[in-house]
């Protein structure tokens, strides 16, 4: 069998101890190392690889990237909220290490992800992690099934504690007191609103300040922009009124807001699109499923119930409601903890 695997490798503690676990499972392993942001080379990954003894190719994916930074800008233009890491992960990062095994006969990919994965009625499937706080199911819904069926997922049986641990015991102590990375990677730990103002400056010079209404329809306030809101949220709305208000809806042709009380936010049903299941089979209307929002984020604690599902197109009915589903999110669908498929939220009510 051929045993050559190429995993995605950043530098950081998780996917060196993936490659590291890989290579004493007796595969051939190569890092894959992608150079965005005018970045040339990571002096750090580099350094990994000379430890691990593994080669290393540095890929530059300026351009390509350009599409998760457009696509994440699109999105707040057109009044929702994206989720650039799902988007990067289906259109980006796999894309690239499958192209790449493809080109140089690798039979596997692999990567740093918490996730297992489970072979169920003839289908590949991704399972999430053992650790709950490291699992990152939830970011790889789209990913197609040839994909899966060829991924080596070597730290799902894992909790991080014990992936820092291999790393002290393998002399990368350094890896291991790193502190964890967190947020989208080219915001740089800012503010969306402060990329935005970066990226697309001409396209801000449109938005202008707008009005809030209440659950009636009244004008209560300002806001200062539709683009710098997002559904749930409660700063920055001007009001004339003392009260509580939480984003509900977002008008972008009228550059308008409307605000509800946070309970009001909570919402049974969602329409979603752009629908994607590993096998199309697994789920019918009045199907019961779990869902997932916002990754390790607060969730709907009960199933929900598919009232109509036709080609992309979904309706969910939930036992326990969701709060602030914002369009452009994705919903993603489990039984029990492997990973069913998902689809982009559209829109929800009552």
């Amino acid at each position: 069998m051929n045993k050559k695997v190429v995993i995605g490798l950043s530098g950081g503690v998780d996917s060196t101890i993936a490659a590291l676990l890989l290579k004493n499972q007796g595969y051939e392993v190569t890092g894959l190392h992608f150079c965005f942001n005018n970045e040339k080379y990571d002096k750090k990954v580099n350094e990994v690889a000379q430890k691990l003894n593994i080669p290393l190719i540095n890929l530059m994916i300026d351009d390509d990237f350009e599409r998760v930074k457009k696509h994440f800008a699109n999105e707040y233009l057109h009044g929702r909220t994206p989720s650039p890491c799902t988007f990067c992960n289906k259109h980006i990062k796999w894309k690239k290490l499958i192209e790449f095994a493809n080109k140089n006969k690798y039979e596997f990919v692999s990567s740093g992800h918490y996730i297992r994965k489970v072979i169920k009625d003839g289908h590949f499937y991704l399972q999430k992690g053992i650790d709950p706080v490291k699992d990152q199911s939830y970011f790889l819904w789209e990913l197609d099934p040839d994909t899966v069926k060829r991924m080596i997922t070597p730290l799902g049986d894992y909790t991080k504690e014990e992936v820092r641990q291999l790393a002290k015991e393998n002399g990368f102590v350094d890896l291991a007191r790193q502190k964890e990375s967190m947020g989208v990677c080219f915001l740089h730990n800012k503010d969306y609103r402060q990329f935005l103002y970066n990226y697309v400056p001409d396209q801000l010079e449109h938005i202008k300040p707008g009005i809030v209404r209440d659950e009636n329809n009244r004008i209560i306030g300002t806001h200062k922009g539709f683009l710098f809101y997002t559904i749930g949220q409660k700063r920055d709305l001007q009001l004339k009124i003392n009260r509580s208000a939480y984003v509900s809806e977002i008008n972008v042709a009228k550059n308008e807001l409307k605000v509800g009380t946070k309970p009001s936010l909570y919402h049974r049903h969602i329409l979603l699109k752009n629908v994607y299941l590993i096998n199309p089979d697994e789920i019918s209307e009045n199907s019961s499923i779990h869902i997932n929002i916002r990754g390790l984020g607060i969730n709907p604690s009960k199933p929900a119930i598919v009232k109509s599902f036709h080609t992309d197109t979904m309706e969910l009915e939930l036992q326990s409601a969701a709060w602030a589903v914002a369009p452009g999110q994705p919903v993603v669908f489990y039984d029990d903890d492997i990973l069913l498929g998902g689809g982009i939220a559209e829109k929800s009510w009552p």
